[in-house]
């Protein structure tokens, strides 16, 4: 049995650990996200689709896990993945 998910984090780390979901998304404070399984984060802007941003990763494993989630890539650059999934409700992420 899975941990119960109480926050977007915890979803986060149970799509992580599913080797059959691709990606994962979520929009926040006017970016739009996509986390990739392959290490890559993008983002765009949500009011027009534009200002779209790319971020690679070489890490892989629980260490890519802590990259992505470590980075700040909000539009202030000033709250980590982690910081956003924590606050943010389980449905407010979904998969591709």
């Amino acid at each position: 049995m899975g941990m119960e998910v109480k926050t977007a984090l915890d979803k986060f780390y149970e799509c992580f650990d599913n080797p059959e979901k691709d990606d994962l998304f979520f929009d926040y404070e006017g970016l739009s996200y996509q986390l990739s399984y392959c290490g890559y984060i993008f983002t765009e802007r949500t009011d027009n689709g534009k200002d779209e941003r790319e971020y690679g990763f070489a890490e892989d494993g629980k260490e890519l896990f802590e990259a992505v989630l470590n980075s700040k890539v909000n539009q202030a650059r000033d709250k980590s993945i982690r910081e956003i999934l924590a606050e943010l409700p389980p449905e407010a992420i979904w998969l591709g």
